[in-house]
């Protein structure tokens, strides 16, 4: 294209924008005209303020935590309960010192023996 032909298209192009703007309501006219006013006057549209700007945020703040509280429940061992101590004879109230009450408790009952040789007593040591 050469000058004249470009000064010919600019000519046709200003012309159906006046035909345009000929159309307008009187209404959509003056929102146009506050708008530009604004807009030169460096006047940006604001974005509202939003009550939920930090939700985003906050909820990937949220799964990061459940994920390393998940990982770190998954990486602890199973835990075992060990079996109850039931003793058949009544623990004897005799008036000596603690360490022989333990001890004879410990006499009285058997089982507690052959849960300490277990393999739950050892994984217990571990923790």
């Amino acid at each position: 294209m050469n000058i004249g032909e470009h000064d010919k298209h600019d000519d046709a192009l200003r012309a159906l924008h006046t035909d345009a703007l000929d159309h307008l309501s009187p209404r959509v006219r003056a929102q146009l005209q506050q708008r530009r006013r604004a807009a030169l006057r460096g006047e940006g549209a604001q974005a509202p303020a939003s009550k939920w700007r930090l939700a985003v945020p906050l909820a990937a703040a949220a799964t990061v935590g459940a994920l390393v509280i998940g990982m770190q429940l998954r990486s602890l061992p199973p835990t075992t309960n060990a079996p109850a101590i039931v003793t058949t004879q009544p623990v004897s109230t005799h008036t000596g010192s603690d360490d022989t009450v333990i001890a004879a408790t410990l006499e009285e009952n058997p089982d507690l023996y052959v849960w300490l040789a277990s393999d739950d007593a050892a994984l217990m040591a571990m923790e």
